[in-house]
């Protein structure tokens, strides 16, 4: 197995109605779907054609994610069930304001001790992005051990991975900057921006914007790529410049999974290559 991905999977509920006082408010439109980092970012690396696992927690009214996984073709035989329901993000509408509701659900079933380290073992690579510095550090100092490459996202939680992926801008203030300013100089930081550009190993890596307007799904599709690139080459930058043209696709088509064939983020990774 290439890859194994630690993280939360959703439900990505939207709910519009007029919300008028005193009566039973018709539903005008009420979605659900699958979300979340780990899931896309598995998908993602499917798509790219890496042999992916998912270690997640999954509710008791999760109904329906296995087929999704079976469709991206993720092995998901160690997911943790859960009697809980499923963690749900619920953005709710009514005619003037919009709010973002978040319920965690069955997020802390998901102890390190559900995490077996034969299964672990089969990978080349985990990434976590999961919100609990538990969990993070357990799995990383597991992996270390097996020497697993390892990777975190930070936005969930940082540990001291082989790899952290940081968004610029999101670190915290006072004390917080002189931290994120450590990371941004460590050697195995990938700090992202994907307005102004890339920073791997302290080389400035571009992103290919065009007219496109970027969403917050591309960073899966960057992380993934860059992962499924790394664990075969071992050279950041390269790495780095495959998971933006990753993003840039994936951005293009304004969906969190890449919706290309493989090849398609191979030839403009060349392209690019070519006019360094």
């Amino acid at each position: 197995m290439d890859l194994i991905i630690i993280g939360i999977i959703d439900i990505h509920t939207i709910l519009k109605t007029s919300l008028k006082p005193s009566i039973i408010n018709p539903v005008s439109e009420y979605t659900e779907k699958f979300s979340g980092s780990a899931l896309h970012t598995a998908a993602n690396a499917s798509v790219l054609k890496a042999d992916v696992g998912i270690i997640s927690v999954v509710g008791r009214d999760a109904v329906g994610l296995m087929d999704v996984l079976r469709r991206y073709q993720i092995d998901y035989s160690h997911l943790v069930l859960s009697s809980k329901k499923n963690a749900n993000f619920i953005e709710f509408y009514t005619k003037t304001r919009h709010y973002n509701l978040y319920y965690e659900g069955a997020i802390d079933s998901l102890q390190p001790e559900k995490i077996e380290k034969e299964y672990l073992k089969r990978a080349k690579a985990v990434h976590v992005c999961f919100p609990d510095s538990e969990v993070t550090d357990y799995v990383v100092q597991l992996a270390r051990k097996e020497n697993i490459l390892t990777s975190v996202d930070a936005a969930f939680s940082e540990s001291d991975a082989d790899i952290v992926f940081m968004e610029e801008g999101k670190q915290e203030k006072g004390k917080g900057k002189l931290k994120q300013k450590e990371k941004e100089q460590a050697k195995n930081t990938i700090l992202m921006n994907f307005e102004k550009g890339i920073t791997a190993n302290k080389k400035k890596i571009p992103v290919f914007r065009g007219d496109t307007y970027y969403k917050n799904g591309v960073k899966d599709a960057f992380v993934a790529a860059f992962l499924t690139r790394y664990i075969k080459t071992e050279h950041m930058e390269h790495s780095a410049l495959y998971g933006s043209c990753a993003a840039y696709i994936c951005s293009q088509s304004r969906r969190k999974v890449l919706t290309c064939t493989k090849e398609e983020v191979d030839d403009l990774f060349d392209q690019k290559m070519r006019n360094l």
